[in-house]
Formats: structure tokens, sequence, C-alpha cells
């Protein structure tokens, strides 16, 4: 399972945004020069809403995790007619798994939240998570008494 640091700050988040942006913008009118060299006229919604696009969008909310991913988990609960069927289902496994952070940065807020010495009260910690959603991950740990 991939991992990728958790972004913080606002501007650490329109980064990430607008890099997003940029891509799709750069998909949209690559693929548009491509359908119009081959004699077609694609749609804008077309162009858009490609297959590429959409894993690009859905990737960076799983990145993301926290208020981005939770309006893409959203759209793709309930969004009627206001998102394609294909948008959804991709946005769908937003709802499943998120990308964990790194073990660096893990490690970095745990010893922020619980002290340096925190390890010290497991006998076993799993920095892989068995599971990662929106606003945490799950990691297994025990105590010296299992």
């Amino acid at each position: 399972m991939k991992s990728s640091k958790v972004p913080h700050g606002k501007w650490s988040r329109f980064g990430a945004l607008a890099s997003l942006a940029g891509r799709v913008a750069s998909n949209v009118a690559w693929e548009g020069t491509k359908q119009f060299a081959q004699g077609n006229r694609p749609s804008r919604k077309d162009l858009v809403m490609s297959p590429a696009n959409i894993a690009q969008v859905a990737d960076k909310l799983a990145d993301l995790r926290g208020a981005a991913m939770k309006v893409g988990q959203l759209l793709s609960m309930d969004a009627g007619d206001l998102i394609p069927p294909e948008l959804s289902d991709l946005l769908a496994r937003l709802r499943n798994n998120a990308t964990p952070m790194p073990p660096a940065q893990l490690k970095t807020v745990l010893n922020e939240q619980l002290g340096d010495n925190w390890q010290a009260e497991f006998a076993h910690f799993r920095f892989s998570p068995i599971a990662s959603a929106s606003i945490g991950q799950v990691h297994e740990a025990y105590t010296d008494a299992r």
C-alpha cells in the first residue's frame, strides 16, 4: 500500500489542489488536441470527465484526506444527476480507503501527541495501518499483557 504525507496547513492543501487543477487542464488540452488532429470534435464534458482526470481527482482527494476526501465520498454516495455514473463509481473507492501517512510522519505525530517515549508502552506497534480513512488510520498494537 502506497503512503503519502498528509498535507497540513491551508497553503499546502491549496498547492495540492492547484497542482491537480493544472494536471486536469493539461490533460484536457492534450486530449483535445489529439482528438482535433484525428478529425474529431470532442465535447468539453468528455474531455474534462476523462478516465485519466477522474482517476487523478480521486487519487488526490484520497491523498488530501479530511474534508476534501469527505466531499468526494459524499458525491459518490448520492449525487443523483450532478455527476456522471463513471465519476461516482471512481469516487466510491474513497469510501473504502485513504492513502495512509508514511511511517516517519506517523511517528512525528505520535511523538507530538503522546511524548517521545510512547513506544515503550507497547510490546508491538505496527506502523503499517490495517485500515485508513479520511480522518484517521488504525494500527495494530499490543501492550505487554496479551
